[in-house]
């Protein structure tokens, strides 16, 4: 009997899948796991990876009218590696909102998407890990 699995990843919606992918990859170097074709051959679904999760992106369906665009938080505790994703995505023509920049919280930058969601490159400071160990 295999092993039950409980886990939470966000799920993105987008009329093309492979762009959105692409530039996920090539801007905040997300690393792809597989794709899914339909029947008539477009890429309906692509798995990205993450250090310590995932992220389903999904061709939008008439059914689902109302999704997006999303937020999507990409942790990584160390500063160098901010500044190295910040310069990567900038270079691959990112539309930069935010940083990179110090705050209480995190080093951090957002970068917005084609399709207007909201990649939050970060590095935290500690004081949310303190927050989620008091509680």
């Amino acid at each position: 009997m295999s092993e039950s699995v409980a886990e939470v990843f966000p799920l993105i919606w987008t009329d093309d899948v492979v762009n959105l992918v692409d530039w996920a990859v090539n801007a905040l170097d997300l690393q792809e796991s597989w794709r899914a074709p339909g029947e008539d051959g477009t890429v309906e679904h692509c798995e990205l990876h993450w250090p310590g999760g995932k992220i389903s992106i999904n061709i939008k369906r008439t059914e689902f009218v109302n999704m997006g665009p999303s937020g999507i938080a990409l942790r990584i505790d160390d500063q160098d590696r901010v500044d190295a994703l910040y310069a990567r995505a900038r270079d691959a023509g990112a539309s930069v909102s935010q940083g990179p920049e110090d705050s209480p919280i995190a080093y951090s930058f957002t970068a917005t998407d084609p399709d207007g969601n909201q990649w939050w490159v970060h590095a935290e400071t500690g004081l949310l890990d303190q927050l989620r160990s008091s509680s």
